[in-house]
């Protein structure tokens, strides 16, 4: 008897006009998508190897000896732009595209006496993108969010947005309207279970709107596809796989809210006010507000602030370490004291810098978490932040890049460690001239940074999402199933 009522209401919704307009819809913003996604990835991988070649270049010139590589550095690591952005943008505009390299060389003055010396700062990372010696300035926004704005025209928007909204149109009368034309008390009147009704519906609703959605999937896939400006390869096929996946659970969760609605109420046009309802404080009120007040709850220090900490933490190191040394340093072997206190002080400076730096940037994602973890109150943010993780954009995949230079930037360290070692006629003192090797090195042996979207990462910051949604779905599906067992057919 499912099979009956599924096809009764496939030939139902198929046949009406919401269903045509919905369709057409559909289509067009997934084509919309498609084309305007092939011009901005192209844009976007042609700056990406450009910088990269322009790094790559940087780098080569500064093998000409080991100092000035650990002054100096391998330059800006980029982060490779998604091949899956269409599916989710994930606000990309507002997160970092790249970690600067600090090349500034600015210098520290010691004084003793008659004499004096200054020791220049050595390469380290500087992740927001502005070259000031502290990195920031009041012309960074305090409040950088990236919570869901559905303005971008991609997969998440319409699935959180237009799919959702489909749900509850092609629901909202399923029983109240049965009810009101008097054809449900007919329909139980036969061999016909509560159960066996509630399926037949879901059922009927579900594949009428997975029937224009995959066929706008397949479109926009052809198009990016056939354009051959984007490759997709194995995991590319596996990440769409779940990002459809989430999109039907999330479409299953407005089609159980439907349905509840209208089994709860006897009017078709009561059923429809309170689902518009909700549906505006679920999709388009909680993810703005909750995402505004999620950025006031979790502080961070201003910009003035932490410039006077760098500063103070600075001076402090370097008072501690100028008071030790007597002497300029010198290039003997093996290194005299001065020459590896010098060494060892601004080694100490650059990880300094680069912890401070990294604890504020930090701070401000960590305020941005926060505002995330507020909206996921509602499913229209949680199936954005599950599209974003999938899609290897957003925050779950910036912290992953980051992540990523991190370890690249040991991995230089250390390079730069063995490499000196290797040198007989270094002092073995890497930071400064007087310590340090002078031979040229070898370009091919110096390690490069590429950025990988690694899907394991992304999959693990997509778990959360997942499991949430299902959470919503198991809810509502109970909750469905109960309130039409216990409505009372008029």
């Amino acid at each position: 008897m499912i099979f009956h009522i599924v096809k009764r209401e496939l030939y139902d919704h198929l046949s009406s006009l919401r269903f045509a307009l919905t369709t057409l819809l559909i289509l067009i913003l997934m084509i919309v998508n498609a084309v305007t996604f092939l011009g901005e990835y192209k844009q976007r991988m042609g700056k990406y190897r450009g910088k990269v070649a322009w790094s790559r270049n940087e780098l080569k010139s500064r093998c000409s000896s080991l100092y000035r590589l650990v002054l100096k550095g391998p330059g800006h690591l980029d982060k490779k732009p998604s091949p899956l952005a269409f599916c989710a943008d994930g606000g990309e505009k507002v997160l970092l595209g790249e970690v600067h390299g600090n090349t500034a060389g600015r210098t520290r003055r010691w004084q003793g006496g008659d004499t004096s010396y200054k020791f220049t700062e050595i390469w380290g990372l500087i992740y927001p993108p502005n070259h000031d010696l502290l990195f920031i300035s009041e012309a960074i926004p305090r409040d950088r969010s990236i919570m869901p704005e559905f303005i971008k025209i991609d997969w998440g928007f319409v699935v959180a947005a237009l799919l959702s909204f489909m749900g509850i149109l092609f629901t909202f009368d399923s029983i109240s309207g049965e009810q009101e034309r008097g054809t449900l008390r007919l329909m139980l009147a036969n061999s016909i279970s509560r159960n066996e009704v509630i399926c037949g519906k879901f059922l009927g609703a579900f594949f009428t709107i997975v029937i224009p959605f995959l066929i706008g999937t397949i479109v926009s896939l052809s198009i990016i596809h056939l354009s051959e400006a984007v490759r997709f390869n194995g995991s590319h096929w596996v990440r769409l796989g779940f990002i459809v996946c989430v999109a039907l659970i999330y479409t299953s969760i407005f089609i159980l809210l439907g349905l509840l609605a209208s089994s709860r109420v006897k009017e078709s046009s009561t059923s429809l006010a309170i689902l518009l309802l909700i549906w505006t404080i679920w999709v388009v009120l909680m993810p703005n507000a909750l995402g505004s007040l999620g950025n006031r709850l979790q502080t961070r220090p201003t910009p003035k602030e932490f410039m006077v900490q760098v500063q103070d933490s600075r001076e402090d190191l370097q008072t501690r370490y100028f008071v030790r040394i007597k002497e300029p340093p010198r290039r003997e072997i093996p290194a005299t004291i001065a020459t590896a206190l010098g060494a060892e002080y601004v080694n100490k400076d650059a990880e300094l810098r680069d912890r401070l730096r990294a604890n504020y940037l930090f701070a401000e994602l960590r305020q941005i978490q926060t505002a995330r973890s507020l909206t996921r109150i509602s499913p229209a943010a949680i199936v954005q932040y599950a599209f974003e993780a999938l899609a290897g954009t957003g925050l779950p995949r910036h912290l992953d890049f980051l992540s990523q230079t991190r370890q690249y930037a040991k991995q230089f360290r250390q390079f730069l460690i063995n490499t000196d070692r290797s040198d007989p006629e270094s002092p073995h003192a890497v930071g400064i001239p007087e310590g340090t090797s002078q031979k040229s090195v070898n370009f091919d042996a110096v390690p490069k940074f590429e950025d990988h979207h690694r899907f394991s990462a992304d999959f693990n910051a997509a778990i959360v999402d997942l499991l949430l949604l299902i959470m919503f779905l198991l809810v509502l599906l109970v909750g469905t199933f109960l309130s039409f067992l216990r409505t009372e057919i008029g």
